[in-house]
């Protein structure tokens, strides 16, 4: 990728994505705070040298704006994103292993909840555990989480939604021990969208089978962060307790479209995002380095320096 093209690509994603000024004043986040986070980061090991107020303030409020442990965080993101290419590199919904993935599970960002949290919505719609490949799943899951943060801005938390009909004892066996290490790493140490639930709907005997093998990696407030709900739930204490009606899909007894449309509407917005990923995967791989002064320049932003503002 060349340098004009990188530029009209950062343009163009920032451009569109969350009010900067509006987020401030809605989380109440002090921009002095985005500035003192910058400085902290600027010599960690895999932290990008270009690297904008708009993913700042997103791990600020991440992290409760505790500025040191925003600044962890965002060390454990870009680790793991240049340690982990399975899950963060060839982001292409054009590569037949993801085009494949999008057709065995259905998923979507639904709606910010009336709580103020990203929701993300799961299903499998191809039951067969041998079409079943967790680390193409979690790299969909990992991308459609950065459209959301890109589209709503710094939010609450996350609140994950998982229909676990079609689920087998074979797909638990699918995963290996070390995509799940990582995944977990990511989720509790790395990702500026803390979870705060996971719902999980016709839960059967196997989710217990299934935290029991996760919770050894698991903080016990994940863990309590877990809810699940047979296949006979009562629906309208959900939509009082948990997600009202206008955040869900006509699947589930919500008002927003079905779920197959969500999810094609969702992978066409992640489409638009594929340059954008191409640019940060050479970006991490250092083929900007030489390039770096000139192309912050040129977006407006001073590396490191209480002057940028997008």
């Amino acid at each position: 990728m060349e340098l004009e093209e990188a530029i009209e690509i950062i343009k163009t994603v920032l451009d569109e994505a969350f009010d900067y000024e509006e987020s401030l004043k809605r989380e109440n986040i002090d921009h002095n705070d985005v500035v003192k986070l910058r400085e902290i980061v600027a010599n960690a090991p895999h932290v990008p040298k270009l690297i904008y107020d708009k993913l700042l303030i997103v791990f600020l409020k991440g992290n409760k704006c505790d500025v040191n442990a925003a600044a962890k965080c965002i060390e454990k993101y870009y680790e793991l994103k240049v340690t982990s290419p399975e899950f963060f590199w060839a982001r292409n919904l054009e590569l037949p292993e993801l085009e494949f993935a999008s057709k065995v599970h259905q998923m979507t960002t639904l709606p910010i909840s009336p709580d103020n949290c990203y929701v993300i919505l799961l299903r499998l719609v191809d039951t067969d555990p041998q079409n079943y490949y967790y680390d193409d799943l979690f790299k969909l899951f990992a991308m459609m989480g950065e459209n959301a943060v890109m589209t709503y801005g710094p939010r609450d938390g996350l609140i994950f939604v998982y229909d676990f009909s079609g689920s087998s004892f074979g797909h638990l066996l699918r995963p290996s021990i070390s995509s799940i290490i990582k995944c977990l790493d990511f989720v509790q140490n790395g990702n500026p969208i803390k979870v705060k639930a996971i719902h999980i709907l016709n839960a059967t005997n196997l989710v217990q089978i299934l935290i029991s093998m996760l919770k050894p990696f698991m903080r016990s407030e994940l863990v309590n962060s877990i809810h699940t709900h047979l296949s006979d739930m009562d629906y309208e204490e959900f939509y009082e307790n948990h997600l009202p009606r206008h955040c869900l899909p006509a699947d589930y007894g919500g008002e927003l479209q079905s779920m197959e449309t969500l999810h094609s509407q969702n992978l066409e917005k992640i489409a638009l995002l594929k340059k954008y990923w191409i640019y940060e995967e050479d970006h991490l791989k250092q083929k900007f380095d030489k390039f770096t002064d000139e192309l912050c320049e040129i977006v407006q932003i001073t590396p490191y320096d209480q002057c940028s503002r997008l």
